[in-house]
């Protein structure tokens, strides 16, 4: 994930394309294990307000990104968001490991 985000900016900062404003965040945790630790049943509160009940200890990540993706709505004031998470392990089940899945409800973004 982060190494594409900074993969689309060398890209992108390359082509310098024009009329376009592109800002990357790279959302990274660090996964310990410790006494403050989450653990199955915990309810945390995101950057947003919203709780979050964790279900699945391996959650960082999905955290992170969860405040990342409000800090790019409400911070930045982003029109468009692209997340480039390898946090859908269904994807590759299903589509293998020579394509990525995309899913948007705005066909011109997808093109």
């Amino acid at each position: 994930g982060a190494a594409s985000v900074l993969g689309a900016a060398l890209a992108i900062s390359k082509l310098q394309p024009e009329g376009v404003e592109a800002h990357f965040v790279v959302a990274a945790c660090e996964n310990m294990i410790n006494e403050r630790a989450i653990v199955p049943g915990d309810v945390l509160t995101a950057s947003n307000g919203k709780t979050i009940e964790v279900i699945n200890t391996d959650a960082e990540g999905r955290l992170t990104m969860a405040d990342a993706l409000v800090y790019c709505d409400q911070e930045i004031g982003c029109e468009r968001i692209i997340e480039l998470s390898t946090l859908t392990g269904a994807c590759m089940g299903a589509l293998g490991t020579s394509m990525a899945g995309l899913f948007t409800e705005d066909d011109n973004l997808a093109k």
